[in-house]
């Protein structure tokens, strides 16, 4: 059979003009949607059906286009058309019935802004900067820790930091990534954190933690709501069909499995191996934010991992004000989970939250444009948070608290 790069979906008018180095691939089955770069280059069949059919070699220049973002709905159906159809399941889907995925985006809506007018704000003067843990940071808009990013381009996490420093936005990196943090740590200069799984093998976690120290980045975000994540009924259904990507934080391609005996004690361990501040991300009860706190956390994150751990989940909107009220400011507060506009953004810095973190509008950005499509996404999102607080009568994020937003929520 003779394949054509028409025949996958490669076509040279979306070739990048500023990469001299061509990405490689070996793609085991013939749809380029199952092709993304590993530390090795190599990318093994998930379906059991491929695993002995021949390899391709498929050269991929991978995308790096500048893209205008109007609406992440539609950015999201653009990107659509690239995935394979299990590939989107696997990205789009929450758990379960998916009711807290959709849940996290119609909370938002028992929030209404009050406008506050005749301030005399001047829009290009708005202060949208925050200070997080020492860092001052341009904009509250950090890139959530996502999986294996080379399902959505082949450079995988070196594209996504190359986008995401064009606006001086904060990266943090998943233990799960594509490409090792090695790489990522080198693709550019803006700060970076690191995202933790803790791991049955003791050992195993120390050694990652130390190289994310000595790679530089500057702290370390604990997830510990992965403790029987879910994945869709209908991913399910369709036999958990995306791609199997190698993990490059791992020799063997492979993590072993999450911890899922998580104590807060687990926090003091990173903190003692890494010296880094820690970020507790997966909370939603306001005890558990004080018992982070108390556990020696730098900071914490109210996600519910974006509708992908337990449905059935509140918000995590819903959630911030009364996680806000019982920290007291102690910490930063990071909240992501439904974000998708920059009203979400402002409606989230009111009800407590010092910064934001998004993904998956970053994924389909990544997918449409790889890094240019990742700085589109972040300048649309900046670009309707200042319009945003300038209705608010504000010219400063840090001037925003619950008298900009008033709850409509009923019951």
């Amino acid at each position: 059979m003779n394949i054509t790069k028409t025949d996958l979906g490669i076509h040279d008018s979306v070739a990048p003009q500023n990469h001299a180095r061509r990405d490689m691939f070996r793609l085991a089955g013939a749809g380029l949607a199952t092709a993304a770069l590993s530390a090795s280059g190599l990318v093994r069949a998930q379906v059991a059906e491929e695993a002995n059919t021949e390899s391709l070699m498929i050269e991929r220049k991978g995308i790096n286009k500048d893209i205008e973002v109007f609406n992440i709905d539609l950015l999201e159906e653009q990107a659509k058309q690239k995935y394979g159809h299990g590939t989107y399941v696997f990205v789009s889907h929450g758990s379960g019935e998916q009711w807290t995925l959709a849940e996290n985006r119609r909370a938002f809506g028992d929030y209404v802004f009050t406008p506050h007018r005749m301030q005399g704000i001047v829009r290009e003067k708005i202060d949208t900067s925050v200070t997080l843990l020492g860092e001052k940071l341009p904009h509250p808009i950090i890139v959530t820790p996502f999986g294996s990013h080379g399902l959505h381009h082949p450079a995988g996490e070196v594209a996504t930091a190359q986008g995401a420093a064009k606006s001086g936005a904060l990266l943090t990196v998943s233990s799960a990534s594509t490409r090792s943090m090695e790489d990522i740590a080198k693709a550019s200069t803006a700060p970076k954190w690191f995202q933790m799984y803790l791991n049955v093998d003791e050992g195993q976690s120390k050694e990652v933690l130390q190289r994310a120290r000595d790679a530089g980045f500057k702290a370390i975000v604990f997830t510990i709501d992965a403790i029987g994540q879910g994945s869709s009924d209908e991913y399910l259904r369709l036999g958990k069909p995306r791609p199997w990507l190698p993990y490059g934080n791992f020799t063997t391609g492979s993590a072993n499995a999450f911890k899922t005996s998580l104590t807060w004690s687990d926090v003091e361990f990173i903190g003692k191996i890494t010296g880094l501040p820690v970020i507790v991300k997966g909370v939603t009860r306001a005890e558990d934010a004080v018992a982070a706190v108390k556990a020696g956390a730098a900071a914490i994150q109210v996600s519910n991992h974006g509708g992908r751990a337990l449905d059935g989940t509140p918000a995590a909107i819903t959630v911030l004000p009364e996680v806000a009220q019982a920290l007291q400011g102690d910490v930063p507060i990071i909240m992501d989970s439904g974000i998708r506009r920059g009203t979400d953004i402002v409606k989230a810095l009111a009800l407590g939250a010092d910064a934001v973190a998004i993904g998956r509008p970053l994924m389909y950005g990544l997918t449409v444009g790889g890094a240019g499509g990742v700085n589109g996404v972040m300048e649309f999102m900046q670009r309707e948070l200042v319009n945003t607080v300038l209705h608010s009568g504000v010219d400063s994020i840090a001037k925003l608290d619950s008298t900009h937003v008033r709850s409509i929520r009923r019951g």
